[in-house]
């Protein structure tokens, strides 16, 4: 009967035991959701941050005009975007929606087609439009200036070239409006 007993009291106190780990996990998983959730609802880093001021560069557009960053004009639309990117293709609509109007025309919209090969002059001529339009690889200078970490990629520089805001997606933006 004595060993009945201990056995009795042993698996109530392993069930215990179980009972308080199990409650342990559950609350560390609320935590684990709760930081997830928080670095999901912000949005993804595409390059500098608000507040920054792109690298020196020297870039050349498809039309042969050469830039710096002295050179880039006040409330600048820049845009990154890359042939072989699905997601790019699906802004490009917006994106030529927005650049139609924005205020200063073209030479206030700047897009860096990012890649190598026969696919980036047609994916560039789309925008020669509505915008100054460069042809770059990942490793070029305006990528590197702009320190852009995926694609697509666009920002908006002030009236000082500052970064006054990014987005991953064109809709995102915080853009000025024609008048």
């Amino acid at each position: 009967m004595a060993l009945l007993t201990v056995a009795v009291v042993l698996v109530a106190a392993l069930g215990l035991l179980n009972l308080v780990l199990l409650l342990g996990v559950v609350r560390r998983l609320r935590e684990h959701t709760d930081l997830l959730n928080d670095r999901q609802s912000a949005p993804p880093e595409v390059m500098l941050e608000v507040g920054s001021i792109p690298g020196d560069f020297v870039s050349t557009t498809v039309d042969g005009r050469v830039f710096t960053r002295a050179d880039i004009p006040p409330m600048t639309l820049v845009a990154f975007l890359s042939p072989s990117c699905d997601h790019c293709e699906e802004q490009i609509p917006a994106l030529l929606d927005r650049a139609a109007g924005m205020p200063g025309g073209a030479e206030h919209v700047w897009v860096v087609v990012v890649g190598k090969g026969e696919a980036t002059q047609p994916y560039a001529d789309r925008f020669a439009a509505v915008a100054t339009v460069f042809v770059e690889p990942g490793t070029g200078a305006l990528p590197l200036a702009f320190g852009v970490k995926g694609f697509p990629a666009f920002g908006l520089l002030d009236q000082r070239g500052i970064v006054a805001s990014t987005a991953f997606g064109i809709a995102r933006l915080d853009l000025p409006v024609a008048r």
